[in-house]
This record gives C-alpha cells, sequence and structure tokens, in this order.
C-alpha cells in the first residue's frame, strides 16, 4: 500500500511540474495571436499587404450613399461624398471621371429601373498602413427590376479609396449576374 501511495504522489508531483500554463483564451485568445503572427506571402502584393481595420465612418458613408441612396435613387446625395475628382470602373468595363460625370451615368442608369432592392452583405473599412490610404469594401446582392418588367439579380462587389478629406475619389466595381434558366 505504501508503494501505491508513494508512486500515486511521485506521479502528481511529476505532473505538478510538467504542467505548463496554457495562454487563457480570454479576448481575441487564438485568433489575436494567429492575426500579429507575420506570414510569409507567395507573392508580394503589388500595391500592398498592410492593412489594418479602417474608420467604421467610411463603411457607413459608402454603404449610405452607394447602396442605400441608389436603392431609393436619391443620386442628387453623391455631391456630399464623392469627391470631384472620382474616378469609377464600373462592372461594363467603362471607366467615368468626375463627380458630375458618375452623378450622371448613375441617374441615367438607374432610370432604367422601377424597383431595386438592395442587401449589403458585408462592408468592411480598411486602412493601408504603408500607403495611409482608407479603403472601404462592399460585398452586396442587388434585386433590379426594369422598365420592361424584367427581374434580375446581381452580385456585387466593391472596392472604394477614400483620400484625405474623406470622400470617396475611386472605385471599382466587379458584379456576376444570376445564371439564366
Amino acid at each position: 500500500m505504501k508503494k501505491v501511495i508513494l508512486l500515486l504522489t511521485a506521479t502528481a508531483l511529476f505532473a505538478a511540474c510538467n504542467n505548463e500554463k496554457k495562454p487563457e483564451a480570454a479576448a481575441g485568445g487564438e485568433e489575436a495571436s494567429k492575426e500579429k503572427a507575420t506570414v510569409q506571402m507567395p507573392m508580394t502584393p503589388s500595391y500592398s499587404g498592410s492593412f489594418e481595420m479602417g474608420n467604421p465612418a467610411y463603411a457607413a458613408m459608402i454603404v449610405q450613399g452607394s447602396w442605400k441612396d441608389w436603392q431609393d435613387n436619391m443620386m442628387d446625395n453623391m455631391k456630399s461624398w464623392v469627391a470631384d475628382t472620382i474616378v469609377a470602373y464600373a462592372s461594363n468595363n467603362t471607366m467615368i471621371r468626375g463627380a458630375d460625370s458618375l452623378q450622371a451615368n448613375w441617374k441615367r442608369f438607374r432610370a432604367g429601373y422601377v424597383s431595386m432592392i438592395d442587401t449589403v452583405n458585408a462592408v468592411m473599412p480598411v486602412y493601408s498602413t504603408d500607403k495611409k490610404e482608407n479603403w472601404v469594401l462592399v460585398w452586396a446582392t442587388e434585386i433590379n427590376k426594369d422598365t420592361k418588367g424584367k427581374v434580375d439579380t446581381v452580385a456585387v462587389m466593391e472596392t472604394w479609396r477614400i483620400n484625405k478629406d474623406g470622400k470617396a475619389d475611386l472605385v471599382l466595381q466587379f458584379d456576376r449576374h444570376a445564371r439564366k434558366q
């Protein structure tokens, strides 16, 4: 019996000596440590590979202006959040320069629809720490009905750059229409 007690005591002491304290999974826990890990990219990004979370107010500005105002056919609000020098690359391979041209284009395009239901699936403001630029990334779905009654569903991804004055000065837009049945 003494041997069993001695063996149990020795085992308990050994376990106590080897019992490393693991970091607690407090706020962020393992995910937070993964975020800070430096990863060697297999290819060097041509623009930047150094981003952190950006200003949420810019995300709200883009969702209001680009999505809510578009849905509600309120393009006259555009001047408050778009830089005069904006350059827009639309998903139909056109480039539009200037706030007035973009506003006129969007109004003309929006006039072709009788209804619009937009759903913003995700929006993320980011800040490029090496380029010192703010960006807003938007993933959305649009269900629209044109003046002839045709309904279309479009998945849209937009990348907006915000200038030093807090206005959008560049947009890159990509979309994918639902497959025809």
